[in-house]
């Protein structure tokens, strides 16, 4: 491991890098607004995230700090909430990004987070103001729908474990973490962390956002429908590339885990919940013999569609046989997912929820050195072909 010097000096290269090629701007053309992990709100994230662990280190003669203000200052900020689809625009480019891809969103967050300043955080939760409005009027109706629902024989059913969904004239949210709801409580969480004063105003938004994620309301990604394309650009320029396509519904940017991870990392006392440590128990069972996690089916179900509580259930609750895994294992090379959608996010997620289920410790290391084991083979193997070199869907998130 290098000593702490040598470290330091890698960091001061490739911060100087970034400033060379990518400096701060004083205009944004629409195109360039592409939320957290692809634009400048996401380096001014960077340098924030510097200058707390090296806050002495000097960049081009300023301190980190310096330059996360620089970089954040000209993104920016909506006059507007974002607006919900009506029941007459249920379709994908009118479903509303929420996730770290909003630039809405992420935008004003780091703002807040850069800045200290709880103007900014008031500004963020106006934003998010009709989108609360909407998970307040949906809980509510879902609590009332519970309670007026026959009691069922069990007596030890948890407030937690939904009733059936109910047929609603919108369709629901988006959850995962690139376009939906587990992003907005990353970003409730980064801004808690960050600007400590703020919880008293977050902590409201963050119950609410996760009442709903645990209601009756499917986890759902827009990316993991064929119009996906379609979804991404509703918030980008035309000419802005689609992302990849999601290869799983349970990893960690467009899955269930990357939902289960921001639930609990946001309120650690839902990890309690039986109805989470069954979720996270599925996704364990679902890892091949070979250290992967299966890609889903041809035939995906529609990002709106509403199975039954029992269907979700069982479809959590039942490991895949081995029949089902013998064509995954042996089907041929997929294209790689890195961190998006690959085993290398997946075991971030794991090692991050691990502390929070103690009783699944055994499954979640065994796990985890499984996948490790995969994705070392395939890092050392010549005939597996050569990702790209990039953070979120190349190789490099496998040094992680």
């Amino acid at each position: 491991m290098d000593d702490p010097s040598t470290q330091t000096i890698k960091i001061l290269t490739h911060l100087s890098k970034t400033l060379s090629l990518s400096p701060p701007q004083s205009t944004h053309p629409p195109a360039t607004l592409t939320g957290l992990p692809t634009s400048h709100t996401g380096t001014a994230y960077l340098f924030l995230s510097v200058s707390a662990h090296h806050p002495r280190l000097q960049i081009h003669s300023y301190p980190a700090i310096h330059w996360a203000r620089a970089y954040i200052s000209n993104i920016p900020t909506p006059s507007a909430p974002i607006s919900l689809p009506s029941s007459t625009q249920e379709t994908a480019r009118d479903i509303p990004v929420l996730g770290l891809l909003s630039d809405d969103l992420a935008g004003p967050a780091i703002r807040a987070c850069v800045t200290k300043d709880l103007l900014h955080v008031r500004k963020f939760l106006a934003i998010l103001s009709l989108v609360l409005e909407h998970i307040i009027s949906s809980n509510a109706n879902a609590n009332s729908s519970s309670s007026s629902a026959p009691m069922s024989n069990s007596s030890t059913t948890m407030d937690l474990d939904a009733p059936e969904p109910t047929t609603t004239s919108t369709p629901p949210l988006p959850s995962c973490l690139l376009h939906g709801l587990a992003g907005t409580l990353y970003l409730l969480r980064l801004i808690r962390h960050w600007v400590p004063s703020s919880a008293p105003l977050v902590c409201g938004a963050i119950v609410h956002v996760s009442e709903y994620l645990l209601g009756p309301h499917p986890w759902t990604c827009p990316s993991r429908s064929p119009t996906s394309s379609q979804s991404y650009s509703h918030s980008h320029s035309p000419s802005s590339p689609s992302p990849p396509p999601p290869e799983d519904t349970h990893g960690t940017t467009h899955g269930d885990l990357g939902i289960l991870t921001q639930l609990v990392l946001t309120s650690p006392p839902l990890a309690a919940s039986p109805v989470l440590t069954s979720r996270l128990a599925a996704l364990l069972d679902l890892q091949l013999p070979n250290g992967d996690w299966p890609a889903p089916s041809t035939t995906s179900p529609s990002p709106h569609s509403q199975p039954s509580q029992s269907e979700i259930q069982q479809a959590l609750d039942a490991p895949p046989t081995p029949t089902q895994q013998k064509p995954a294992a042996k089907s041929s090379p997929r294209p790689p997912r890195g961190f998006a959608s690959g085993p290398q996010g997946l075991v971030l997620s794991l090692l991050s929820l691990r502390p929070f289920f103690p009783s699944l410790h055994d499954r979640t290391d065994d796990a985890v050195e499984k996948a490790r084991e995969f994705l070392w083979a395939r890092a050392v193997d010549s005939d597996v072909p050569a990702e790209d070199v990039n953070l979120f869907y190349g190789s490099l998130s496998t040094a992680l």
